[in-house]
């Protein structure tokens, strides 16, 4: 019998196997379609629950299919991609015609891998009943399980699954799991079928120096997760860096592999440590200082300095809706308030306005003054027996106050003050009146183009619209307008020749707004922010979409991020 004989003998009994194996052996109980639906499966109550019902099954195939996915480089606008991810994580009744379409269900899991990240649709797919019988579906969630670290439910996607077992991917994912319980035989069976159809240079690479036990190849870096997994598993404690190449989920996944972290026991030696570290490592430390009870003080230094950073790399918003709880318990001092900016956009982006409102005004006003501490030995004059001073009576020349006024205290500029009271505001949802047209006008004072485009992102949403603004948007828009051509050149008053990309299907946009359809309607309008960037077109438009279709909340939602993000 000729090897390719063997390999097809081979096959069919291996892929024989572990169908029977997935069926029978695994406890997995094959039941019929229609008990849960994927599309109803969530990790955010972002949307109401017909975000997917008020929709067509084929119109929101054609949205998904021309969103980034996640083989693609991602998103270039942080803001369209977590409009795009509230939506993706949000569950309800399917789109209509699209009761129990496990196709379209893996489309938005894979759009929602490219948008959120590995962790929520991990969780989503953990959540999800019966992906053994999708392959689409199924790889989604192995590849966000073994990019993770979560290799026991990534290999059991792989074992269990009913269809498609013969595809090179699953090939090579029963390769490594065998391999990572010790089968090494299977391994190697597994991995040569794989390879006997379709090359996959980088698996083999690290497949081999696994099953070998060498060390992890220089110069060999992840693809996928798949092969971010095979590498870990090489070298556990290493910090690993994936492909240039590779989607920027699985380059924020594989952050979270590196050394032990060790700290010193006294919180001001950690904090100290913290600082001298870098990447991934420092952030996670910071972090787990700002969450610590012992000392709260420290806690707002990290959680300062995480923040600011996190400004720096264009991740304020992520790191600030998952911190900014903290702020609510942290002491107002003359010395924490030099980061008072950071913490009042913070419990503003985490919801907590009250802290927000707090600090907002310590800012202004300077820290609360020391709670007096009578001296020892004095009588309490308050209280019972108190014994009453004689009137006019001075204290002599030399006699020192008990207790030292406070020291004058230096507001913030106005901008930063007025950039937080314009925070506020929206976060409020109070934005009319003649209060927020003056912060409006303040704010859009210098015109700055980013600061245009806050204030046309508010206008669908019931903003004063002052002449000042109109005027200032006139030459902002002629030149996001400005046709191709100008022999090339480029006018520097006006910014580069040639047309910034029109928003992808205003029109479609806009009628499936007037529809209802609320995952289509936000989609689209994550993909009008994409096209357009944050700008006074794109957020405008983005939002009269969100506004049409009844999600006012998202709207407001986002250009609060954008303000946040500017304020910073």
């Amino acid at each position: 019998m000729n090897s390719a004989a063997r390999l097809a003998l081979a096959a069919a009994a291996l892929l024989a196997a572990g169908s029977a194996a997935a069926q029978e052996g695994s406890g997995i109980e094959v039941r019929q379609l229609g008990t849960v639906d994927p599309f109803q499966v969530a990790v955010s109550d972002a949307l109401p629950e017909r975000v997917w019902s008020s929709g067509d099954a084929a119109v929101t195939e054609a949205v998904l299919a021309a969103l980034p996915g996640m083989d693609s480089e991602g998103w270039n606008e942080a803001a369209a991609a977590r409009l795009a991810a509230r939506a993706l994580l949000s569950g309800g009744p399917p789109p209509q015609g699209a009761q129990d379409s496990f196709q379209l269900a893996a489309l938005r899991a894979d759009r929602a891998l490219a948008a959120a990240g590995a962790r929520p649709v991990f969780t989503l797919l953990e959540r999800t009943p019966q992906l053994n019988q999708s392959p689409a579906l199924s790889r989604v969630h192995a590849e966000a399980g073994f990019a993770l670290g979560e290799t026991e439910a990534a290999c059991r996607s792989a074992e269990q699954l009913l269809t498609g077992r013969d595809q090179p991917y699953w090939l090579r994912a029963r390769a490594a799991c065998s391999a990572f319980a010790g089968n090494i035989a299977a391994a190697e069976l597994a991995a040569e079928l794989a390879r006997s159809v379709e090359p996959a240079p980088v698996f083999d690479t690290l497949f081999d120096a696994y099953t070998l036990d060498q060390e992890l190849p220089g110069g060999t870096r992840p693809t996928n997760g798949l092969e971010l997994a095979l590498a870990h598993a090489i070298a556990p404690d290493a910090a690993l860096a994936v492909a240039d190449a590779a989607p920027g989920w699985l380059a924020e996944a594989a952050q979270g592999f590196g050394p032990p972290i060790a700290l010193p026991e006294l919180l001001s030696e950690a904090l100290e440590a913290a600082m001298a570290m870098d990447g991934a490592e420092r952030a996670t430390v910071l972090g787990a200082l700002a969450g610590q009870d012992l000392d709260r003080t420290i806690a707002a230094e990290a959680l300062a300095v995480r923040l600011e950073e996190a400004a720096a790399s264009g991740r304020f918003v992520e790191v600030a809706r998952a911190y900014g709880d903290e702020v609510a318990t942290l002491p107002i001092t003359g010395d924490t308030l030099a980061y008072g900016r950071h913490f009042v956009l913070a419990a503003i982006l985490a919801g907590d306005l009250d802290s927000a409102r707090i600090w907002r005004e310590a800012l202004f006003d300077g820290p609360p003054a020391a709670e007096p501490e009578a001296p020892a030995g004095l009588p309490d004059l308050a209280g019972p027996g108190a014994i009453e001073a004689p009137a006019g009576l001075t204290p002599p020349a030399s006699a020192k106050p008990l207790f030292e006024p406070q020291d004058s205290w230096t507001p913030p500029s106005a901008e930063t003050l007025v950039a937080l009271d314009y925070a506020l505001a929206i976060a409020e949802g109070e934005i009319s009146g003649p209060a927020f047209e003056a912060l409006l006008l303040a704010r859009i004072e210098g015109g700055e183009a980013d600061r245009l485009a806050e204030a046309a992102g508010l206008v669908p949403l019931g903003a004063p619209v002052p002449a000042r603004l109109r005027l200032a948007l006139q030459p902002v828009l002629a030149t996001e307008a400005q046709p191709a051509g100008n022999g090339g050149e480029v006018d520097e008053a006006a910014g580069p020749a040639g047309p910034v990309p029109a928003a992808p299907d205003a029109a479609g946009a806009l009628v499936s707004a007037a529809a209802g359809a609320l995952a289509e309607s936000q989609l689209q309008a994550a993909r009008t922010v994409e096209a357009l960037g944050v700008s006074p077109r794109g957020l405008a438009l983005a939002a009269f979409v969100l506004a049409e279709a009844g999600l006012e909340d998202e709207a407001r939602r986002l250009v609060l991020e954008v303000v946040a993000e500017g304020a910073m």
